[in-house]
């Protein structure tokens, strides 16, 4: 029986290819792709790989975790920071992002359900969740604050704003994600404006 032959990369290669692989693993299994196995023979590298640049599986996918987090905080932010019109308009870049067809790929939220999980077990997902939730909430305060000083609107403290907002925002993804026919994204963006139109009228003062 021939050896397996697995592919030479450099460092950052491995790594970059073991998280593409975890979260291929974990959008096509769920919790059954959480395994050494599969996750190597997806990025073609052999298993003790995952110690050597990681040092557990679990390191892995919070590795994973922050990678994906980080690539929608960074096209979201890089399209809000090229558009030159008003905070609200900026806002509902935001929203369109966090609805697009990419962001409602059922298969996504297989990964984000491990995710999730692994929170109240692991300090160190906390912290990472913790670390890219307070980026989601500073992107949205700012804007809200934004809109209120464009609007002249009377609201000075929009942490809680920020906070509702993200709150909406995380169950309209579920329940599209979980059934476009029950909740179609064009439902979920008229939601979201209606927020926007609450936040304007005062609710929040």
């Amino acid at each position: 029986m021939k050896e397996k032959k697995f592919q030479r990369y450099d460092a950052d290669e491995r790594k970059s290819s073991l998280i593409k692989s975890t979260l291929n693993c974990l959008k096509l299994d769920g919790y059954a792709g959480l395994s050494v196995r599969k996750i190597t023979r997806e990025a073609n590298v052999s298993q003790g790989m995952i110690n050597h640049h990681f040092g557990s599986i679990d390191s892995l996918v919070i590795n994973a975790y922050d990678a994906i987090s980080n690539e929608f905080f960074d096209q979201t932010n890089a399209l809000i920071d090229s558009h030159k019109g008003s905070a609200s308009e900026k806002l509902i870049i935001f929203f369109r992002s966090y609805i697009s067809e990419d962001n409602l790929d059922p298969d996504l939220m297989k990964a984000w359900l491990v995710f999730w999980s692994l929170i109240r077990n692991s300090q160190d997902m906390a912290s990472t969740y913790e670390y890219v939730n307070e980026k989601i909430e500073t992107l949205l305060n700012n804007l809200l604050l934004n809109i209120s000083k464009e609007e002249g609107l009377d609201i000075t403290d929009t942490s809680l704003a920020a906070q509702s907002l993200i709150a909406l925002l995380d169950g309209a993804w579920v329940r599209t994600c979980l059934s476009e026919k029950n909740l179609p994204p064009e439902n979920t963006m008229k939601i979201f404006m209606k927020w926007l139109e609450a936040y304007k009228l005062g609710v929040f003062s």
